[in-house]
């Protein structure tokens, strides 16, 4: 069944897979990055899946509040990887932020919708994100680091590349993608900062450090190999001389997992690890948002939780008042 939608002075009869179609290209004609592109797109394909099992129908008048709530508590229930083609299934169920993503994709497909006719009001405009747990981030510590960098066997060439790749990441808060597309031409050594294209296709300055600006510059000199192809600009480089993907740096730093102990241990937590040490450090939030290329404040303010919570450490090493009873 599918529900007749009146475009312009043409009648088209369309089901919800062919507006998620539709959806796809008007994103990309705004210019959204491809990896924003085919989220939206498999957030909305899985949720037109669930549709036509749970409700055996695609059309779009079953696109409503009232499915989209049915389809939340079926997340709530769901594995993690459960269904995922190269990834085994998990007991631990979908977490809470993974739902809320469903839903943000969700709501804004309604707003979409609405704002091309598609249908008479936002069906989602009354509908509440599912709730997420906010939680401390914890960076690695001084000795989770010590032990990372003593598991890799620097005497390989995949070796002194992980490990030129792992100190850039904690020093720059580069994302694993970011990482990936770093090009030689991008990399100033002499002046300590990569020029990166992140989400958006939004280009921004990421400073480094002396002791980054060393190691990226012996890999370059000493370690990476003549590149394959003439057109290969790439920083980082597969053994056989071709650009590495996000996905070879996801896996690289899972192996690094295995092989320090440290499990909890993933490209993205050296972003983290970078934020809250820069704060720290003494950097302010309004650099570090330009630094990790947000837009809002919002990002950065969620490592200010765990900052706070230093800072009473630090107050309950060194106060005053103690101290002072102590002598």
């Amino acid at each position: 069944m599918t529900k007749t939608l009146v475009l312009g002075k043409q009648a088209v009869a369309l089901t919800i897979n062919e507006v998620i179609s539709r959806y796809e290209t008007s994103n990309q004609a705004e210019g959204k990055s491809p990896r924003t592109i085919a989220w939206y797109t498999e957030m909305l394909m899985l949720f037109s899946g669930y549709m036509e099992v749970e409700l055996q129908r695609n059309d779009l008048s079953a696109f409503d509040i009232d499915t989209v709530r049915s389809y939340i508590i079926h997340l709530r229930n769901k594995p993690k990887f459960q269904g995922h083609p190269y990834t085994p299934q998990q007991n631990k169920l979908l977490s809470p932020r993974t739902v809320q993503c469903h839903v943000r994709a969700l709501k804004a497909f309604a707003s979409w919708l609405y704002a091309e006719d598609y249908t008479t009001h936002n069906r989602l405009q009354n509908l509440k994100l599912p709730k997420a747990p906010s939680k401390i981030i914890e960076p690695l510590t001084p000795q989770e680091i010590k032990k990372i960098v003593s598991s890799i066997n620097r005497n390989s060439y995949s070796g002194e590349r992980n490990h030129t790749m792992l100190v850039t990441l904690l020093d720059s808060g580069l994302r694993a993608s970011e990482a990936a597309g770093i090009t030689l031409d991008n990399l100033n050594l002499k002046d300590g900062y990569i020029k990166v294209t992140g989400k958006g296709d939004k280009e921004r300055i990421v400073p480094i450090g002396k002791f980054v600006q060393m190691e990226l510059l012996h890999y370059i000199e000493k370690v990476r190999p003549q590149p394959y192809g003439r057109d290969y600009d790439r920083l980082f480089l597969s053994r056989g001389g071709k650009p590495i993907t996000v996905n070879t740096v996801k896996l690289v730093f899972s192996r690094l997992s295995r092989s320090s102990g440290v499990n909890r241990l993933h490209a993205h937590l050296c972003r983290h690890t970078f934020a809250i040490n820069y704060l720290l450090n003494g950097g302010d939030i309004f650099s570090l948002r330009e630094i990790l290329g947000h837009t809002t404040l919002e990002m950065v303010n969620h490592y200010l939780h765990f900052t706070s919570s230093q800072i009473t450490a630090q107050h309950h090493k060194y106060s005053p008042m103690d101290r002072m009873q102590e002598k």
